[in-house]
């Protein structure tokens, strides 16, 4: 076999051998319960408790001190996207001086610029992550990376459950 041939000729064995590997380990079932005692012990053991039953990954949101009825999701989400906004344009003049303004002085065109926000907020409505995409022909990479660069620090009232918005600004 010709020496070039036998590089990928290994991946491929390899890949090979992992694939399988992989096929057959997932096929087969799960281990057995622990086994119940044997002999006299096991009529003198008592039944053993039920292990309760698991918690629900994501808490349901939680209503007002009024007594409300929790939010809908869509209404929830509705309520978040329009106070990030809020927050997002009370925080507009520190976007436009840190970030616009340099980016203008580099290049004038374009004039204008839409970035996504991409954020999420906790149950107590603090900010725990963002990601700002730009949008394609109303973009300035320099600027969007120094809108990536501005540390998290947004805050809603909060929604009583963990919840990710997405809302567009435009600068200047």
């Amino acid at each position: 076999m010709q020496k070039e041939l036998l590089t990928p000729a290994a991946i491929l064995l390899g890949s090979v051998f992992i694939a399988a590997g992989l096929y057959f380990g997932l096929q087969r079932a799960a281990p057995p319960a622990a086994l119940p005692p044997a002999g006299a012990e096991a009529a003198a053991a008592p039944p053993a408790p039920e292990a309760p039953a698991p918690a629900p990954l994501r808490p349901a949101p939680r209503a007002a001190a009024t007594g409300a009825v929790p939010a809908s999701p869509g209404e929830l989400y509705s309520r978040v996207a329009a106070d990030a906004i809020k927050e997002l344009e009370a925080r507009r003049p520190l976007f436009v001086k840190q970030c616009w303004e340099p980016s203008l002085k580099k290049s004038p065109t374009p004039a204008r610029a839409r970035y996504l926000f991409n954020m999420t907020f906790d149950e107590s409505g603090k900010e725990i992550a963002r990601g700002i995409s730009e949008v394609r022909g109303m973009d300035r990479p320099d600027a969007a990376q120094c809108l990536r660069m501005i540390p998290l620090g947004i805050a809603v009232p909060p929604p009583g459950a963990r919840v990710a918005v997405e809302v567009e600004v435009t600068l200047p």
